[in-house]
């Protein structure tokens, strides 16, 4: 399993109004594509009754990445442990590559996985010196900035580069669970 660090905030402006910013801070866009995933979670369990952070640490995850050139598919898992505040102390994911997101939602249907929730982000890796960050546009509802450093990465020095940016996110919470508000919002419906 690939260990990683990561901090993730949500943007209080609008997409527009945070390029803009970016732009004026002398980031230059770097790279866009689209990740579309399908949040699968064994039949076995009540989503109903269990915490919805250990609902989604039974998750595998249906991903499809799609470049500008290329689209790779994959199965993935994400591992995470929490503190009782909920920050992620440690996080990690492993992927296998496949051919077809359709024929693999057949197969965890088969071994008695069902469809949860869908989340699909749009990217924007935007760079200036050594300091590349990713927006993610999800669901056409909320905006993210993603940082992310190597797993002995210091999350203090981190959330310092982010805060130096001096941009429009919400400072009270550095770990936002993108898959648990895509979630609260499918268990509102």
């Amino acid at each position: 399993m690939k260990l990683e660090q990561e901090i993730t905030v949500l943007v209080t402006c609008t997409y527009s109004e945070l390029d803009e910013l970016l732009k004026k801070q002398n980031f230059v866009r770097q790279e866009e594509y689209d990740v579309i995933d399908i949040y699968m979670v064994p039949v076995s369990i009540n989503v109903n009754s269990i915490p919805r952070l250990e609902l989604l640490q039974n998750c595998v995850i249906i991903r499809t990445i799609q470049e500008k050139t290329k689209t790779l598919n994959m199965l993935l898992y994400k591992y995470k442990e929490y503190a009782s505040n909920g920050d992620i102390l440690k996080q990690g994911k492993v992927k296998c590559h496949i051919k077809d997101t359709t024929e693999a939602k057949l197969f965890m249907e088969a071994v008695r996985y069902k469809k949860l929730l869908d989340i699909n982000d749009h990217c924007i890796v935007y760079k200036k010196d050594n300091i590349e960050i990713c927006v993610q546009l999800v669901n056409q509802k909320y905006i993210f900035i993603e940082l992310e450093g190597k797993e002995d990465a210091n999350i203090g020095d981190m959330k310092e580069i982010l805060n130096s940016l001096d941009l429009p996110i919400r400072k009270d919470n550095y770990f936002v669970k993108k898959a648990l508000l895509v979630l609260d919002d499918v268990m509102q419906n």
